[in-house]
């Protein structure tokens, strides 16, 4: 029997008797239950008909011609397509052997003739519940094990994601952190090699830049051959990859011609089967292209590509940066290079802030023709040079301290009043007395630096900003200190629903940018409310509002804020439809009880919550009444000193049955 199949209100069963009379007694008898009832008078075709369409339970007599009813049942619970039918045997035999023998062979009962008709039906209802209760325990272990295994995959893919983050952000370069994704994703996927191709420099080819692969010699001649190769658009695998911009599997190797897969026989020659790659894009531009290979076939995995594609993204974003930041360290150093070879601006200043030396590079820096010039005109730096006067006071304390300061950054004017910034690396020269008797030193622009400082400290800025927006402080911090799975229990939370009663049939009379606008106005007065109170915005699904109070900061009085927020909810639309012309009204639920909160997923996270306490909620919503706050016994245990209630009454919730609930009509406050 398909243990997938949920058993109907009533059952089909087979009845195998070679008595005429036994059969049509039991037909008579299970077809007035309500039963879908069959007959064999013998073994051969009780089998034929259990194989055929396999009944819910069959009644089995023993004692047969040819086959007795043990060899029947022996060869039912031998074949997998009728183990699981429950049989029930009918005997005259009523020896305690013969009952033994019958449990033996795989009978669930044993009913002795002659039989009363109301026992048999009973044991057949109580075997058909029984196996009912078993089909539904099957189900749900299978959903279980479907649920912890998506729980473990999601775990191991959110720790591949974070390692990578990790392992890129510690590379010196682009070529390392290559190399560190690609052990990392064989690891974790179990695939067997991977490399990485990278476009040439004039962009006409891609290169083999790093590989990877586990402790096996036959990897190492196909790595070598991998080196030596250039792929154009089109050509291979990885020419392919480039040019649609798009992930492609081989699920085996030998199955390819050697103009789809280049490397097809020394490939196979490695022991490799399967294959796949993913392009890393940065605004559509393929900055490398990642291929994994495996020693057996693999079917074509979605989630797999998915995976990889998630880390390539993540990686590409890095490349970037990364590519900037070595831009910017190679100009530095060319810089400095030029400063050795006194290119840079070099000077000999009194410590009063009089120039006594400087050469062309410094005057050309400070916008002046001529070293001349620039002393002629620059009579005390604290005053003309620096941007803030005091600069040149810091300058001098730094010296004192440390008799030399390096990298000193400050802004100044150039002769045309342009803003630069400039870094000083300089010492204080003093005479065999240790009088002090000038200062003398480098100066170079980093203007350019400081403005891409700035950016990068801009873009981390909105991506903190952005991660808030979406996470609660706490939740943001702890992952970004220690990036894991975060799933917390609350012992006791308020979690409120609200929808907008009719504002599915309002939409079909509007265009979406009015809906947006009506709804953005309509949630951003609740959001001020929710901090108003102190409460923590879950999410909006349409034109329904999640808000929860006591989480992740617990607080003892969650319970009163949420029920002020409810109140202030609808006072709040009360004037958007003043406002707007409109009759809007809000459906509202509330409870309190215990809660997992937390954020799961690969991307997108959201901060969400689960349990019982938040599908209760959501039903004291979907069963209230337009323009009312229902609320369970909970909520108004908990609230019913400080506000004003109406009891609604017994209702029927789904999945809870009967249940009491309350109206929130306002506080005591209010009231009085």
């Amino acid at each position: 029997m398909n243990p997938e199949q949920l058993l109907p209100s009533k059952g089909n069963i087979l009845v195998v008797d070679d008595h005429y009379a036994n059969l049509s007694l039991l037909t008579q008898v299970l077809s007035e239950e309500g039963y879908e009832v069959r007959v064999a008078p013998n073994g051969k075709l009780a089998l034929k008909s259990a194989k055929a369409t396999p009944p819910d339970l069959i009644l089995l007599d023993i004692m047969m011609p040819e086959m007795d009813g043990y060899q029947v049942c022996d060869r039912l619970k031998a074949d997998k397509r009728t183990r699981e039918i429950p049989v029930i045997f009918l005997s005259a035999l009523g020896e305690s052997l013969d009952k033994v023998k019958a449990f033996d062979v795989g009978g669930v009962d044993y009913i002795t003739k002659p039989f009363d008709p109301v026992e048999v039906v009973a044991r057949i209802k109580n075997h058909l519940r029984l196996r009912e209760v078993e089909l539904k325990l099957i189900d749900q272990n299978a959903l279980l094990q479907k649920q912890i295994e998506s729980r473990r995959q999601a775990e191991v893919e959110i720790r591949l994601l974070l390692a990578t983050t990790q392992a890129i952000s510690r590379c010196d370069d682009v070529h390392s952190a290559l190399a560190a994704v690609l052990r990392l994703v064989c690891i974790t996927i179990q695939w067997n090699y991977g490399d990485a191709w990278i476009p040439s420099n004039d962009g006409r080819v891609l290169e083999c830049s790093q590989g990877w692969y586990a402790s096996d010699p036959s990897f190492s001649d196909f790595r070598h051959q991998s080196l030596s190769l250039k792929f154009g658009p089109n050509v291979g695998l990885q020419g392919r990859i480039w040019t649609s911009k798009q992930p492609e599997w081989i699920e085996d190797i030998s199955a390819e011609d050697e103009q789809s897969f280049l490397r097809s026989q020394i490939a196979i020659a490695a022991g490799l089967k399967a294959a796949f790659g993913v392009p890393i894009l940065v605004n559509e531009q393929v900055l490398a292209i990642l291929i994994f290979y495996k020693k057996t076939t693999a079917a074509t995995s979605s989630r797999l590509i998915e995976l990889v594609t998630a880390v390539a993204t993540q990686l590409g974003a890095l490349i970037q940066r990364k590519q900037m930041e070595d831009t910017l360290r190679i100009a530095e150093d060319r810089y400095h290079s030029i400063v050795e070879n006194a290119v840079e601006g070099i000077y000999q200043a009194t410590p009063s802030g009089r120039l006594l030396s400087a050469n062309p590079a410094l005057a050309k820096l400070y916008g002046y023709d001529s070293p001349a010039a620039l002393m002629t005109s620059l009579q005390d730096i604290s005053q003309q040079l620096y941007v803030d006067p005091n600069r040149r006071n810091e300058f001098v304390a730094a010296m004192e301290t440390d008799n030399a300061v390096i990298g000193f950054e400050s802004m100044i004017y150039r002769k045309d009043g342009q803003k630069i910034w400039i870094s000083e690396n300089a010492r204080a020269v003093r005479d065999s007395q240790g009088k002090l008797l000038y200062y003398e030193g480098t100066v170079s622009d980093i203007t350019a630096r400081k403005l891409a400082q700035e950016a990068l400290k801009y873009q981390k800025e909105q991506t903190e900003r952005l991660l808030l927006n979406i996470l609660p402080k706490p939740i943001a911090d702890r992952l970004q200190e220690q990036p894991q799975i975060i799933a917390d229990s609350f012992s006791e939370v308020s979690v409120l629903f609200a929808d907008l009663v009719g504002f599915t049939d309002f939409s079909s009379q509007k265009s979406p940018t009015e809906l947006v606008e009506i709804l953005n106005l309509i949630f951003s007065k609740f959001d001020l409310l929710s901090q108003q109170h102190g409460l923590e915005k879950i999410k909006t699904i349409g034109d329904a509002y999640m808000v929860v109070g006591g989480l992740p900061t617990y607080r003892e009085d969650h319970a009163e804020a949420i029920a002020r927020m409810a109140l202030d909810m609808q006072a709040s639309l009360d004037s958007v439809n003043h406002k707007l012309g409109q009759s809007f009204c809000l459906r509202i639920g509330i409870n309190i009880g215990p809660v997992v909160a937390g954020v799961i997923g690969l991307t997108k996270f959201i901060y969400d919550l689960w349990g019982d306490t938040v599908n209760v909620a959501s039903r004291m919503e979907s069963s209230g009444i337009p323009g009312k706050i229902q609320v369970t016994s909970a909520v108004y245990a908990r609230l019913k000193h400080k506000f004003a209630f109406k009891k609604r009454g017994d209702i029927a919730i789904k999945g809870k049955g009967e249940m009491t609930t309350y109206f929130l009509v306002n506080s005591h406050e209010s009231s009085g």
